[in-house]
């Protein structure tokens, strides 16, 4: 295959906006596939999942991949659900362009604005596809105009929909608009493009007869330098404007090729597959992969071997043996890979804000206790497919716990569960993650010197940091005191001497500081101050005390204003700090920040009491100080620092590095 260029494209929606149908029209238009798939029956290929079939939602990401005019195309699907919004953050690092879907009936939702400001940050280029324009009670103007108003977007319609009669409703080319010249669509636009072009803004303020074809490039070039954002209109289910969108696809974007030969790829996915094993979805940016190379991993910080490589051809696994630039495809190694990871000597910075941060805890129980140990290893498996669930197996206990976003993840997994390694599990209420930080300032004191051959002797300063500083460590210890070598055991001992606290909840918002300490010559090793750091630690947080931060969401909410009144009395009842309402036309928007606890199932009622035509966007907001009560302390998982014989008993000797940290 030697196509003129080779582009990567990410489908991102808010929930059954079409995204999925869009992508099967894409497939079906440029005759990759003979018939086209049906979410609601269950055919889409990039639904894969028994899951995706029966409730007709994406829950993972996946991908395709066509030709069209010259220009080879990877399309990568992405859930829409909130929930599994991990999937699309580690796909946004490897695409050229987002096609982002928005309903033409249902217009801007909550997930729309998340996805918008994920793809400005990372300054991706986009386009709009508003779909679904078959639908009766679709207002399109105002679609697009709540585009512009709602993300702040310069846009420029590159057709237009005209749904008059929603039982047949048409897609016009932009040369053929001339009859449409003043809808509120097509002025907003030519003011936009105004707004760039000198010599346009002078036709145009002059009321001269325009060129259509003309002004179509004059926007286009300035939806290249991104500048403006372009829209289409069409429908998923109709097959109307998807020539279109692919045209424009392939004349609009270039990719911006690497001058290194050398190959460089991004993990953007990891998945187990029964006969296979573990499989690293890829990008290849530069260079070729073949079969048995051997390149550098930035995670695993070595030269991993690259046993197989694949493609997915319509969700069938192709053996193909090698990768070019552009292209993406699933490779087999032996080594732990993970999501996120960077393979070759290029580094590519992803140091960008996650679309929705975990703030639940739910604990899995296995049905029969005979499953026990098949469910721990089940879900290293699903931890290693999506790290943000945070696993944790405390043996002691006996307990299994993970991280989530919400709580139609917690099916999700218990449906993998149960379909993938043959386990019923139950998962326990979700509860709030809370963090603690000190109350006060406290020393901490270590003394390991017993029994021998052992030495570490320290001091710790503890001291309260402002909220949402995170964890500070300095030392003031001299290196004649304790070497170089073991003052950086003490540093790598800090994050994981932090994951418990005093009630059982990871410590953040802390300056720590080593004040005096020392070693000995003949007994002390790097494992003394690794195991002795984390009592030093908590002992001055025992001191000190402790007091719980819950996290915040910052809300942002749509409404129309009759029901101001309803939902500022709901407000009210959560303890949520409301800022002053604005009002556009007939709506309000309302913004200020809520506890997450108070507002965890807040959605459904909102959506009751909107009748399903309000907006309700909920971000994470740092976290606040809370009234502390029993049922927010949660006892300490494994062995406790404090219990001084039992923690050096159960970590003394060859234990492992990952055991010690849990």
């Amino acid at each position: 295959m030697s196509p003129n260029k080779i582009l990567t494209i990410g489908i991102l929606a808010h929930v059954d906006a079409g995204k999925t149908s869009l992508t099967e029209c894409l497939l079906h238009t440029s005759g990759a596939t003979k018939h086209r798939g049906s979410v609601d029956k269950g055919s889409a290929i990039t639904d894969g999942l028994a899951m995706e079939k029966s409730r007709g939602i994406s829950i993972k990401t996946a991908t395709v991949d066509f030709d069209w005019k010259g220009t080879h195309i990877n399309i990568v699907d992405t859930p829409g659900h909130i929930d599994f919004s991990a999937e699309v953050d580690r796909a946004l690092s490897v695409l050229d362009l987002v096609i982002l879907v928005v309903s033409g009936v249902e217009g801007v939702q909550a997930h729309t604005l998340n996805l918008w400001e994920s793809i400005r940050e990372r300054q991706l280029p986009v386009l709009f596809f508003i779909n679904k324009i078959d639908r009766a009670g679709g207002d399109l103007e105002q679609v697009f105009i709540d585009l512009e108003k709602d993300l702040g977007a310069k846009l420029f319609a590159l057709n237009y929909g005209d749904n008059h009669d929603p039982e047949s409703p048409k897609v016009f080319e932009f040369t053929q608009l001339q009859s449409f010249l003043d809808s509120t669509i097509l002025e907003r636009s030519f003011e936009n493009l105004a707004e760039l072009d000198e010599a346009f803004l002078e036709n145009y303020l002059e009321g001269k007869e325009m060129d259509l074809s003309i002004v179509f490039e004059k926007a286009k070039q300035q939806i290249q330098a991104q500048k403006m954002t372009g829209v289409l209109f069409g429908s998923a289910k109709m097959d109307l404007g998807i020539e279109t969108l692919l045209n424009q696809i392939t004349t609009l974007f270039q990719v911006k090729n690497s001058i290194n030969n050398e190959p460089s790829a991004k993990i953007f996915k990891v998945e187990y597959d029964t006969k296979l094993g573990r499989l690293a979805h890829a990008k290849l940016y530069s260079g070729q992969l073949k079969n048995k190379d051997t390149i550098w991993s930035h995670h695993l910080k070595k030269e991993i071997k690259i046993n197989q490589i694949f493609q997915r051809k319509l969700g069938k696994m192709v053996q193909v043996g090698e990768l070019a630039a552009g292209e993406i495809g699933v490779m087999t190694t032996s080594d732990l890979v993970l999501a996120g990871d960077v393979l070759g000597k290029e580094n590519f910075e992803d140091d960008f804000n996650k679309i929705s941060q975990a703030v639940l805890s739910v604990q899995a129980v296995a049905e029969e206790e005979k499953d026990y140990q098949q469910l721990g290893e089940a879900l290293e498996i699903l931890n290693i497919e999506d790290p943000q669930l945070d696993f944790r197996w405390y043996k002691e206990e006996h307990e299994f716990h993970l991280k989530i976003l919400g709580p139609i993840q917690t099916e999700v997994l218990k449906d993998s569960l149960a379909n993938r390694f043959g386990i019923s599990t139950n998962f326990l209420t979700p509860k709030v993650i809370y963090q603690e930080t000190p109350k006060q300032s406290a020393e901490g004191y270590v003394q390991y010197w017993m029994p021998k051959p052992c030495w570490a002797i320290m001091t710790f300063l503890i001291e309260p940091a402002p909220l949402g500083s995170g964890v500070t460590f300095l030392s003031k210890v001299r290196t004649d005191d304790i070497s170089v070598k073991y003052q950086n055991e003490v540093k790598r001992a800090i994050p994981w001497s932090l994951r418990q606290g005093i009630k059982g909840w990871e410590v953040t918002d802390i300056k720590i500081t080593l004040m005096e300490g020392s070693e000995h010559t003949m007994h002390s090793n790097p494992g003394d101050f690794l195991l002795a750091t984390p009592m030093g630690i908590m002992r001055g947080l025992e001191l000190a005390e402790t007091e719980l931060l819950e996290p915040m969401y910052a809300f942002q909410i749509k409404a129309n204003q009759e029901l101001l009144g309803a939902i500022a009395s709901d407000l009210n009842q959560m303890n949520a700090q409301i800022n002053s309402p604005t009002f556009d036309d007939d709506f309000f928007i309302l913004t200020g920040r809520v506890p997450v606890e108070k507002a965890m199932n807040y959605g459904i009622k909102f959506s009751a009491t909107t009748s399903g035509k309000g907006r309700l966007k909920l971000t994470l907001d740092g976290y606040e100080k809370t009234i502390t009560s029993e049922e927010k302390i949660r006892a300490y998982k494994g062995v406790s620092p404090l219990d001084e014989a039992q923690w050096i008993l159960h970590n003394r000797g060859a234990f492992k590095a990952d055991e010690q940290r849990r």
